[in-house]
């Protein structure tokens, strides 16, 4: 089957679009694989050594080795997951023990699927669990049914079934889909916007106050003897407003726990960072500057597989979150 992707920009394209991939540091690639083949029905479209430039793109030093490979829900051409195993380096989970209600780092990505009731069970068995059971719950127009479910590395995944209205845009998932979201849970709303829309340019695409929850058991976990007393605010941005590939930032206002952020980073364990394509990664860059932020890894042209040669960089959130752009150079 071709490899298809959604690196190439066109005269009509927006200047950046929804995320390309999001990248998850395993303590075993091969255990990982084997799930996301077997239970997720994705499929393994390259596996190799990574580039000695990625090393230096993550600040980490030269005898560390990273084997990667690339994972897709076939038919996609976004919303992959990369898989990266670090060797000759010292590892701590980014979200070891995490709570909702702890900041930092990346809490889940989502993805869909079409039958809820086959899927948990079949979880479970892998060794996968829940921060609660599934929940079938109704918000606005839409009627699903989702759950949380934590599994080996700190990783969370929420898998949600939608109900009503009807699907659309997923009809080729086998088991699961593409990711199409991903939450962080964060200290500040104001900062968060600041950063993701004044700053990087995403636009919201929607929002939430958080009010009138209900005494009862939720998807989050909190508890369900306080759930009504807890307001938990929600804005999802995208770069382009008309495309999948979100970023949900969280905060629970009355719930105050630990900080992951500063353990966001290469080589630690869990889900590591997003990629996002941009039509021109230097000019980009040099916006960013210009609106005060924070260059966190400098340009550099790396050799991803499949893609060929990238020009990336990075910034980090006010939580850690580690966000690299890039922009194809060559198709290889």
């Amino acid at each position: 089957m071709e490899f298809k992707h959604n690196l190439h920009f066109s005269a009509e394209d927006p200047s950046m679009k929804g995320f390309q991939e999001v990248v998850f540091s395993v303590s075993n690639i091969a255990r990982t694989i084997d799930f996301f083949e077997r239970v997720c029905g994705w499929i393994t479209v390259s596996r190799e050594k990574s580039d000695s430039n990625l090393k230096k793109l993550w600040h980490l030093p030269d005898e560390v080795e990273i084997e990667e490979a690339l994972l897709q829900n076939a038919g996609d051409h976004e919303g992959f997951v990369r898989l990266v195993q670090f060797q000759n380096v010292e590892q701590r989970q980014i979200r070891s023990a995490a709570h909702i209600w702890d900041t930092g780092g990346i809490f889940d990505v989502n993805m869909r699927t079409h039958d809820m009731d086959e899927l948990y069970p079949t979880l479970q068995a892998e060794g996968w669990n829940g921060f609660s059971d599934p929940l079938r719950y109704t918000f606005g127009m839409y009627d699903v049914s989702e759950v949380l479910m934590k599994g080996p590395d700190g990783i969370v995944i929420a898998f949600m079934q939608r109900y009503a209205p009807p699907l659309e845009g997923f009809d080729h998932m086998k088991k699961t889909s593409r990711v199409f979201n991903s939450s962080v849970i964060i200290r500040d709303m104001k900062y968060s916007y600041d950063f993701f829309v004044t700053k990087l340019g995403f636009e919201m695409f929607f929002q939430t106050p958080g009010l009138d929850r209900k005494t009862g058991h939720n998807v989050i976990g909190i508890p369900p003897n306080v759930n009504q007393d807890i307001t938990v605010p929600i804005d999802i941005v995208r770069p382009d407003i008309n495309n999948f590939g979100s970023i949900e930032y969280i905060k629970t206002n009355e719930l105050n726990g630990k900080d992951c952020s500063d353990l966001a980073i290469p080589p630690n364990l869990g889900i590591l960072m997003y990629r996002f394509p941009v039509r021109n990664a230097a000019a980009y860059a040099e916006t960013l500057v210009e609106r005060g932020v924070e260059i966190n890894s400098n340009i550099r042209t790396v050799h991803v597989p499949p893609y060929g040669a990238l020009q990336i960089f990075s910034v980090r959130s006010p939580d850690g979150v580690w966000i690299e752009f890039i922009e194809i150079v060559n198709n290889e």
